[in-house]
């Protein structure tokens, strides 16, 4: 087994959510549900953090299937969206005038990739589309 060490902030942010579990559980009475707070909590260590789904579950204390289900029905909590730098400035490119091929390639902050293959005359609403997948949306 190759099991990879947490980061600091791995750790920290874990050890964070293990405590709110922690407290809820003391607070509870009887068999109630798990707040949703407390599952989109599990679930951004894994879209954020990037941990995987069985540390998460084993010390959060949470059935791996449940905490799965939970993990991909919510998407990542809305953050602040980062400061912008350079690389990850949209550039918007001026369309030719005339009929041609095109192959638009992006990826957004979160590694996900679109290719976009264009045939004659591009629709606007592309420059749209890509600011869309740039800007994290769901």
């Amino acid at each position: 087994m190759n099991k990879q060490p947490l980061t600091t902030e791995q750790s920290a942010a874990l050890e964070n959510v293990c405590h709110l579990f922690a407290d809820w559980r003391k607070a509870k009475t009887g068999r109630e549900r798990i707040p949703e707070q407390l599952w989109q909590a599990a679930a951004d260590l894994y879209h954020t953090r990037k941990m995987t789904i069985n540390r998460i579950a084993r010390t959060l204390r949470l059935s791996h299937s449940a905490l799965k289900a939970k993990i991909y029905e919510m998407p990542p909590a809305a953050t602040d969206p980062p400061e912008e730098d350079a690389s990850s400035l949209f550039i918007e490119v001026a369309a030719p005038q005339g009929y041609s091929d095109c192959v638009i390639e992006m990826e957004n902050q979160t590694g996900i990739k679109m290719r976009m293959c264009l045939r004659g005359r591009a629709d606007p609403a592309v420059l749209d589309l890509g600011r869309y997948f740039l800007a994290g949306a769901p």
